[in-house]
């Protein structure tokens, strides 16, 4: 009786067994069942964290195993993070959690009460409002599908204008890389060599015989000269190049010294070669290509007035007037006299890569084939990053563009407040976020 008792017990916990009947619930009853689990993809932010104080747990929903009964974090110190919710999970109270990761990185569960729903663009305001800065951003992780926009601050502030989609900012030196292409073009058209010294287009400045077109895009022509204000504004390029000529001065052939001067000489080359003027050719070669409906030159702006104001935070306050010199932009021919939105600038990126303006192939030529931190009017970094920032000498206009080398991935931010905090350090933060998190 006994035998036959205990061969019962056995058959009906192995049936048990095999069916998945036993679960760690009914194992160990004092912990909280999951009843259900949702794969889900959306930004929150932890809100309400100075009341709350939800705990965060790394491993489980809370009390639904060992690990999860006391918290291993604790809210208070997330208030306002931004996260990415990938999972939620309803436990057999009743109660929901979230499980999330902040920049890219897995960190736990916490109750689904302590998150805000926060898109990609609202926290990207946030930052740009924390660094004090006025303008437009472009952040995009898959190219331009579901890229995030971002407008902070006026145009006009005495006005109340709102920066847009439409509003002019002057790209300085984010132009080079135009003028680079153009010397790349002609150099595919057999109408000039990146080995040709510049002797053989302007033979008047000193050392020339040793310096190669190759050179000057890429800052190593030994040629110097500060970023000067004219004394009167240059109406043609004749006197834009003059300018340029009288000023430079000539170190070191083949070191590295950034100076706007080496691409007004190469905007000046391209002229020679092709009897067309600078804005011509960009015009001709860059513009009417691509389509582009928001780049002009500096003395070509719309007069129905979409260009934005520059400004400065200084004292505790917005918006104090610091407009570039109009003198200083008419001097900086082929590198940094046109002014553009951030979209326009990303059709640019992308048309020196996919046949528009550039082949993959010329782009690697003109980025010397990464041989170098400077090539061609780009910083291009291991890890198949490239960067560029512009700044206008006395003026609150900053730009910069940070993102993949294949123009996937990253971040354009054109400020006619230039932010309190880097811009390089702006960038790069603004860079994670695109990275890491989608629009929703």
């Amino acid at each position: 009786m006994i035998l036959k008792k205990f061969v019962t017990i056995l058959g009906v916990t192995l049936a048990c067994a095999f069916a998945g009947g036993l679960t760690s619930s009914s194992a160990d009853a004092s912990y909280l069942g999951i009843t259900s689990t949702k794969q889900t993809s959306y930004n929150a932010r932890f809100v309400n964290q100075g009341s709350r104080n939800d705990g965060i747990y790394y491993y489980a929903p809370y009390n639904t195993q060992r690990s999860a009964k006391t918290r291993d974090a604790s809210g208070k110190n997330w208030q306002h993070r931004f996260v990415n919710v990938s999972q939620v999970a309803t436990l057999s109270n009743g109660a929901q959690f979230a499980k999330f990761s902040w920049y890219g990185k897995t960190i736990g569960w916490v109750d689904v009460k302590a998150l805000g729903k926060f898109s990609r663009s609202q926290n990207a305001k946030v930052l740009l409002n924390n660094a004090h800065f006025q303008g437009r951003a472009m952040l995009f992780n898959n190219y331009t599908k579901g890229a995030s926009y971002v407008n902070v601050g006026y145009s006009d502030a005495t006005t109340q204008t709102p920066n847009s989609a439409d509003t002019l900012y002057p790209i300085a030196s984010l132009q080079k890389v135009m003028t680079g292409a153009l010397i790349e073009q002609l150099a595919g058209q057999g109408k000039l060599s990146l080995n040709d010294k510049l002797s053989r287009y302007y033979p008047g400045v000193k050392n020339s015989s040793q310096m190669t077109l190759r050179q000057l895009l890429n800052q190593r022509s030994g040629i110097d000269m500060s970023e000067s204000t004219p004394n009167t504004l240059l109406k043609t390029q004749s006197a834009e190049i003059n300018y340029t000529l009288n000023q430079l001065q000539v170190g070191k052939v083949g070191s590295y010294n950034y100076t706007n001067a080496n691409y007004t000489l190469l905007a000046g080359v391209a002229s020679k070669v092709t009897g067309q003027t600078y804005d011509q050719l960009v015009q001709k070669r860059i513009i009417a290509p691509l389509k582009l409906k928001h780049t002009f030159a500096w003395d070509s702006l719309p007069k129905s007035g979409f260009v934005a104001n520059g400004y400065s935070f200084a004292n505790g306050k917005s918006n104090n007037p610091n407009n570039a010199s109009q003198k200083l932009v008419s001097s900086l021919l082929g590198a940094g006299n046109y002014y553009s939105t951030p979209s326009d600038y990303y059709a640019i990126q992308r048309g020196l890569r996919n046949g528009k303006i550039l082949t993959t192939n010329q782009y690697y030529d003109l980025s010397n084939d990464y041989k170098l931190t400077y090539a061609g009017g780009l910083y291009h970094y291991s890890g198949s990053i490239k960067r560029v920032r512009g700044t206008l000498s006395g003026a609150g206009y900053e730009t910069v563009l940070y993102g993949s080398e294949g123009n996937k991935s990253g971040v354009i931010l054109f400020a006619n407040q230039a932010p309190t905090r880097s811009m390089d350090g702006l960038a790069k933060t603004m860079y994670d976020l695109a990275r890491y998190y989608n629009e929703n």
